[in-house]
């Protein structure tokens, strides 16, 4: 009997500390708590969109799904506005412009495992995103433009996402 005593509690205790803890460090919110003025903004850019979850990101509304196999994150003001698109492209380098593979391939950073590439669009303009990293080395983010010009060189700093307003 005691023996069950304690194994039930081991369970309760290991329930209460495995539903307090989680991954997820986004402020998910519910499709029905989305403004109407952010949902016209995401079926204005992405008419064809029939599910995203929501999240609440820096004052901005995330639309976040699926298309064409690629997770695809949309920011949008509360006026409905948008602000930008993220596309993660994984690992994949065939991905991107061949003008931007070949300038990758051509950089100080060839020889570096790419851990993580990125498409965004903004109404400013557009630009790829390629992590990189080696070992005893810093990581890196490479930004270029569609045309392959590298614009920015940095080290890869924890939770440094690219938002709306990030300079590049």
């Amino acid at each position: 009997m005691k023996k069950n005593f304690y194994w039930i509690l081991g369970v309760v205790c290991s329930l209460a500390v495995f539903t307090g803890c989680s991954d997820n460090d986004d402020d998910d919110i519910l499709v029905s708590d989305v403004p109407q003025a952010v949902m016209d903004g995401l079926q204005s850019k992405f008419p064809n969109v029939t599910y995203a979850e929501w999240e609440n990101k820096l004052g901005y509304y995330v639309a976040e799904f699926w298309q064409e196999g690629i997770q695809t994150d949309v920011w949008i003001s509360e006026q409905g506005e948008w602000c930008m698109t993220e596309l993660d492209l994984g690992t994949n380098l065939s991905l991107l412009p061949e003008v931007v593979q070949a300038a990758f391939k051509s950089g100080s950073y060839a020889t570096w495992r790419v851990d993580d590439l990125d498409k965004y669009e903004r109404p400013d303009r557009t630009f790829f995103l390629i992590e990189v990293e080696t070992q005893g080395e810093a990581d890196r983010d490479l930004f270029y433009a569609p045309d392959g010009t590298l614009i920015k060189d940095e080290v890869d700093r924890e939770n440094n996402d690219v938002t709306p307003t990030t300079k590049i």
